[in-house]
C-alpha cells in the first residue's frame, strides 16, 4: 500500500497549529518507551489519529508502519489489517473500526488487553494474504480497490491501478505483468480503471489460462468487460507479431565470408537480429 500523504494547509494562526503540534508530540513521548520499560509502544487510536479529523488517515498508518518496522508501500499485510478492521471509508480507520484490532479473533491482537505493539509485530505474519483461500481473497482484493480510492470518486487512476494490482494480486495471476503493460501501452494516462474491471481481473486470472493460449477464453461467448478482451487481442495480437518477426530473421539469406590461413578455412556467419 502506497499511503498518500495529505498537504497541510498553512494559515495566519501559526501559534495555534505550533500549540497542536506540541501537544500531541507530548502525547506520543507519554507513550514512547521510558528507560524502564523499553519499546512499550501502545496500539492506542490517540497515538495515530489525526487531532483535526478525528481518524486515522494514512499518515497514521505510515505511523504505524514504522512502529512495526515495515513499508507501507510494498507490505500487503497492511492493507489486510485494515480490511480485517472493516475499514468502510476510503484511507482512513475510524475509532470504532480500531477498536476490533482486540476483538477480531483473525487478528493477532485478539484479547491483547495489555494493547502492546509487541503482539502485532510478533504475529505480523498471520496477515500474509497468501493464507487466503479464494473465497476469502474475493473480499479483500475487492477492498483493495475500495481503500485506495479518493474520496467519492468510483474509480482508480491508471497509474494508481498499475502500482497497486501487483502488490494485491501477488502470485495468484498469469496475466498481471502482460496487464500491466496493456494499460502502460493502450491507455493513456487519463484511463480510470473501475470496480468492476478491478473485480473480473482476478476472477478473469483464476478462470483463464496462461498467455498466448488463454484457455478457457472464448471470443465469441466472452461475457468478460470490454476491457479484458482488448487486452486478450492485444497479447495475441503482439504475440503473432513477434512469432512473424522471428519467422522473418530466420528465413533471411545468411552472409558468410571465409578466410584463408594455413590452407584451414573459417566461416564467419553475419545473423541479422531483430531486438524488439
Amino acid at each position: 500500500m502506497a499511503p498518500k500523504r495529505k498537504a497541510k494547509s498553512t494559515s495566519v494562526g501559526s501559534s495555534t497549529k505550533k500549540a497542536k503540534m506540541s501537544k500531541k508530540s507530548n502525547e506520543s513521548s507519554q507513550m514512547s518507551p521510558s528507560k524502564g520499560n523499553k519499546d512499550e509502544k501502545k496500539l492506542l487510536f490517540e497515538r495515530y489519529a489525526d487531532e483535526d479529523e478525528g481518524v486515522i488517515t494514512m499518515d497514521g498508518l505510515s505511523q504505524l508502519a514504522e512502529d512495526l518496522d515495515i513499508d507501507p508501500t510494498t507490505d500487503t499485510k497492511l492493507l489486510v489489517l485494515c480490511w480485517r478492521l472493516g475499514a468502510e471509508k476510503p484511507g482512513c480507520i475510524q475509532k470504532e473500526e480500531w477498536s476490533r484490532l482486540f476483538t477480531c479473533p483473525e487478528l493477532p491482537t485478539y484479547e491483547n488487553t495489555a494493547k502492546s505493539i509487541h503482539a502485532l509485530k510478533n504475529g505480523w505474519n498471520q496477515l500474509d494474504p497468501g493464507f487466503l483461500d479464494n473465497s476469502e481473497f474475493r473480499p479483500f482484493f475487492k477492498f483493495c480497490f475500495e481503500f485506495n480510492r479518493e474520496g467519492t470518486k468510483k474509480f482508480l487512476e491508471r497509474d494508481t491501478a498499475i502500482i497497486l494490482l501487483p502488490l494485491c494480486i501477488e502470485n495468484r495471476s498469469f496475466h498481471t505483468d502482460a496487464f500491466i503493460q496493456f494499460l502502460e501501452k493502450e491507455k493513456t494516462p487519463e484511463f480510470k480503471l473501475n470496480k468492476d474491471q478491478w473485480c473480473s481481473f482476478l476472477d478473469f486470472s483464476l478462470a483463464v489460462g496462461s498467455p498466448p493460449d488463454f484457455d478457457g477464453w472464448n471470443a465469441d461467448e466472452s461475457s468478460w468487460p470490454i476491457l479484458l478482451d482488448e487486452f486478450v487481442e492485444y497479447v495475441k495480437a503482439n504475440n503473432s507479431l513477434e512469432k512473424s518477426d522471428k519467422d522473418q530473421a530466420s528465413s533471411s539469406p545468411k552472409t558468410t565470408t571465409t578466410t584463408k590461413h594455413h590452407h584451414s578455412s573459417t566461416k564467419k556467419i553475419k545473423i541479422k537480429i531483430i531486438i524488439l
